[in-house]
């Protein structure tokens, strides 16, 4: 799963690295993002990709209450396509969701030691998500989304036994692109990120409470 990341990137490196033509919000940077936050979101728009924010959690558009949000965090890669509350998301409603690395807690006899992990280039990436639009009976908007995940990596497996989706650059317009519609196309996308292009390593265990929000929580801890 990935109940844990951080976006701690320049605005100016994140709209270079996802060609953002359009910023609706007043972005700041986070080392220890958590669900139910207000997080960065890319979407195509009409004039491009837009930077928008969202409340990590997803809220389907037919729940009857946002409270659902909550155990939406994250998705299945391998059944997405089946589950109600992704199926019409995963169609047309489809989104970058940029950090810098994501937070894992590895099982040590009776201890759960948080890490780090991210690129090697320490370069922003962007996780396949989905996202929807509640409207309250009084009229009150929640834009939501999600994190797709599917199994670890060589790397990952150590440390968990599922992880997020990172989409390779190359895939990132097929994922946006709205005229593409059709699962069979969708689906191969959503796969491990390549191992060999990942690291990870031990940080403080101040990251285990979303109060802990400064470069101390990416350190790494000596060994």
């Amino acid at each position: 799963m990935c109940g844990r990341f951080a976006l701690y990137s320049s605005l100016a490196t994140i709209k270079e690295a996802f060609q953002i033509q359009q910023v609706n919000y007043e972005f700041e940077p986070s080392y220890n993002v958590a669900p139910s936050q207000q997080i960065a979101v890319v979407v195509r728009r009409e004039s491009g990709n837009s930077l928008e924010r969202m409340k990590w959690g997803l809220v389907p558009f037919w729940a009857r209450d946002p409270s659902i949000g909550s155990r939406m965090i994250n998705a299945r890669s391998e059944t997405v396509h089946q589950k109600p509350s992704f199926k019409r998301p995963l169609k047309s409603q489809r989104c970058l969701i940029p950090a810098d690395g994501f937070f894992e807690w590895r099982q040590v006899g009776k201890n759960k030691v948080p890490m780090f992990i991210r690129l090697k280039s320490s370069r922003p990436f962007g996780f396949a998500g989905l996202f929807d639009v509640w409207t309250s009976p009084e009229g009150e908007r929640i834009t939501s989304c999600t994190i797709l995940t599917t199994e670890a990596n060589d790397l990952l497996r150590a440390i968990h036994h599922r992880m997020p989706v990172i989409l390779p650059k190359s895939y990132e317009a097929t994922w946006l692109d709205p005229a593409l519609r059709s699962f069979e196309s969708l689906l191969p996308l959503l796969r491990p990120y390549p191992a060999e292009e990942m690291e990870a390593y031990e940080v403080s265990r101040l990251v285990n409470s979303p109060d802990h929000n400064t470069p101390e929580c990416i350190r790494p801890i000596a060994q």
